[in-house]
């Protein structure tokens, strides 16, 4: 994504939504600054307007979440909310992005798989009170 794309359709989207606050120029640069290189290098010019669009679109966005944010979770899988950057792309982007004037609800959560579990108890009390439970 190009930081001049990043930087005018923020600066628009948070003019034109209602009741929103206008961001400032020092604002625009500081989210970009603090945005991941990982995420400034996976998403596209096409994915951050889709979802820009997503974000004008949605009738009830997450309004806990800053609006680069809000943006980011219509294109990366999310996690409680959040955009989680470290589970990658929605799996369905490309087809969400087949349709983009139309409004795609969030489905269902990644289903839990041993790529997301917590590393194993190293802590020996730990260890044997998760035994314990295990067993009853």
């Amino acid at each position: 994504m190009r930081a001049k794309i990043f930087e005018t359709s923020l600066r628009a989207l948070s003019a034109l939504m209602p009741y929103g606050k206008k961001m400032t120029d020092e604002e625009i640069q500081f989210v970009w600054m603090i945005l991941p290189a990982s995420v400034k290098q996976t998403v596209t010019d096409e994915m951050w307007g889709f979802a820009c669009m997503q974000r004008r679109l949605d009738p009830n966005p997450n309004k806990e979440l800053s609006l680069d944010l809000q943006i980011l979770s219509y294109v990366y899988r999310r996690r409680d909310g959040h955009p989680a950057f470290d589970w990658g792309l929605k799996q369905d982007l490309s087809q969400r992005m087949e349709l983009p004037g139309q409004f795609h609800e969030e489905t269902a959560s990644l289903p839990f798989t041993a790529d997301h579990q917590l590393p194993p108890v190293s802590n020996p009390i730990l260890q044997s009170f998760n035994e314990a439970s295990i067993q009853s």
